[in-house]
């Protein structure tokens, strides 16, 4: 199951599209910029103060510089979420860049867990 959502409409498109199947060609590929594949630890907390508690750490599968798509159990996300990423992320890693970011897409996974799509907004 995949839900999609357009950040920048508003709210009524929004509940519209995400009832519509997708509209592109099965293999369309809808990014702007090439996906590197790779496996890396991503940080997620909410943006919104009234989830503050939840924290997520979970398995990047691909991102571009306009997002990414992780791989998680967690069961909080939803599609328009404004979330704080900090990628990559670990003791060994030189660099946290954290992000401001928004649910794009959300994947149900063959193994039971939840795919992800956020794209960057800063």
């Amino acid at each position: 199951m995949t839900e999609t959502c357009n950040p920048e409409a508003p709210a009524p498109a929004r509940r519209k599209e995400r009832a519509k199947a997708p509209s592109s060609p099965p293999g369309h590929e809808a990014r702007r910029r090439k996906r590197l594949k790779i496996a890396l630890p991503v940080h997620i907390r909410p943006f919104d103060a009234r989830y503050a508690e939840i924290e997520d750490v979970a398995q990047v599968i691909d991102f571009t510089r306009d997002g990414l798509f992780f791989r998680t159990r967690m069961p909080h996300y939803f599609l328009g979420m404004r979330l704080i990423v900090t990628f990559p992320y670990g003791e060994k890693v030189s660099v946290h860049r954290q992000m401001l970011a928004t649910v794009v897409r959300m994947d149900r996974l063959e193994d039971g867990d939840r795919g992800i799509a956020v794209r960057v907004l800063l």
